[in-house]
């Protein structure tokens, strides 16, 4: 599961890396839709990590992750952009936590 979510941060960086201004664009949604698909694969790999390991990692907001995912997976086209852009812009620090430096 760390090696799929250590995957999923090298999309997220390429996404953010793009920048805001391709991220809302108007007349684009391809980086939107890959935020989309990332987040819900993030939150689907930490499900599947065992409770101890995120008993390990109190720093990390589990339930945030989860909440996101609904959020999304919930709400498809009406979904916030700042909102998923948020998210995916600290999907770094997620890993962080998660990954041994």
């Amino acid at each position: 599961m760390l090696a799929d979510i250590a995957r999923f941060a090298v999309t997220a960086r390429r996404v953010v890396e793009r920048g805001h201004e391709r991220f809302t664009d108007p007349d684009d949604d391809d980086q939107r839709r890959i935020a989309r698909s990332v987040l819900i694969d993030l939150s689907a790999a930490a499900d599947r990590l065992p409770a101890s390991f995120r008993r390990a990692h109190p720093d990390v907001d589990w339930r945030g992750i989860r909440a996101v995912r609904n959020f999304i997976a919930h709400d498809y086209d009406g979904t916030d952009e700042e909102v998923l852009w948020q998210a995916i812009v600290q999907f770094p620090a997620i890993v962080a936590a998660l990954l041994p430096g």
